[in-house]
């Protein structure tokens, strides 16, 4: 697909995105263990593409039926580091490359086929998650090594795709690394940052959202910049700062989470210690197995406001259900009539 503009720059509407997929996955069967937040957590959601395909497009289709006009392909774990816990424990093996691409290939075609399945058009999103786990600083990878890996991951998705969603970056160099293998692969690009639960308007990485949003300016074929896997106070802070610091050819958007994240005494809201630099990675946060208090409605009301700041793009993350894009979807739908 050429490398064009999904939307008419002149007259935007509001595009509505799906949920959280790990979630909803678990709610309809998906078998998912291990501590809450960690790598272990993931892995039955990665491995469902392959072992379970009719619930990962019942996931999709909930969605879509909810009124998503974007679903995100299930592929944020189809990851070395998460996929290389999956029966290696004895051998030690590591999953290989091709592994790996196999499971993000039946990401993508399980999404395609949800998309066109359905009774109206929806586009499908190709995820370029984070490496490591979520909310990790990457001290692992040159910058070189980020590229190439995110480059491997956007060549397997991008065939099933209309355009690649690089989310969940917890830092600059992320983000502008898993962006620039997207433009490569020729589809338009959104790029997705995770903020700090202090709601001071800043990445896990410490790095102002001024500055992710400067970077992403830089890189032609990048549409939308957005916020995602956040708490929604700090999304709601972040969404005028975000849309003051781009120009108007550029979407803004948001999708915040609805669980509760708590991350101990001794450490701050994004699980690394006082002590800790922003260059050195942190501790994974401690998730709980809960949500906040936010009902769909109160959801909905909430992302509403986030559009009349500004924002073009949302939907939700974790913890975020069909039930809560439904609301959304509702509330969109009578805006715009009365417009």
């Amino acid at each position: 697909r050429p490398l064009t503009r999904v939307l008419d720059m002149a007259a935007r509407r509001t595009l509505l995105l799906d949920g959280g997929m790990g979630h909803l996955l678990r709610r309809l069967g998906v078998r998912i263990s291990g501590p809450f937040g960690s790598s272990e957590r993931f892995l039955g959601v990665a491995l469902a593409n392959l072992s379970q395909p009719e619930l990962v497009k019942s996931a999709h289709l909930a969605y879509i039926e909810a009124g998503a006009e974007y679903i995100t392909t299930n592929n944020y774990a189809c990851v070395p580091h998460c996929l290389s816990l999956a029966g290696q424990e004895d051998s030690k093996e590591r999953f290989t490359k091709d592994q790996m691409i196999e499971y993000i290939s039946a990401a993508g075609s399980i999404a395609r086929d949800a998309a066109e399945s359905a009774d109206k058009a929806v586009k499908v999103a190709g995820c370029l998650p984070p490496l490591g786990p979520s909310y990790h600083i990457d001290t692992k990878h040159s910058d070189d090594e980020l590229y190439q890996e995110y480059k491997d991951i956007a060549t397997a998705i991008a065939p099933y795709c209309d355009i690649l969603l690089c989310e969940t970056m917890a830092s600059v160099r992320e983000g502008t690394a898993a962006a620039r293998a997207g433009v490569e692969a020729g589809l338009p690009v959104w790029v997705s940052f995770t903020l700090s639960e202090r709601a001071n308007c800043s990445l896990r990485s410490g790095e102002d959202i001024s500055i992710a949003a400067e970077s992403c300016q830089t890189i032609n074929g990048v549409e939308a910049v957005l916020i995602n896997c956040s708490s929604i106070e700090a999304t709601t802070k972040a969404i005028p700062k975000l849309r003051g610091c781009l120009p108007s050819s550029f979407q803004v958007g948001g999708y915040a989470n609805g669980m509760i994240c708590d991350s101990g005494n001794n450490s701050s809201a994004d699980g690394t210690s006082s002590s800790q630099s922003t260059n050195v990675k942190p501790a994974e946060p401690q998730i709980k197995d809960s949500y906040n208090d936010c009902c769909p409605e109160s959801y909905a009301a909430e992302a509403m406001n986030w559009v009349k700041d500004g924002a073009t793009i949302v939907g939700g993350c974790c913890g975020i259900f069909p039930e809560h894009i439904a609301a959304l979807n509702k509330k969109i739908a009578s805006v715009e009539k009365a417009a």
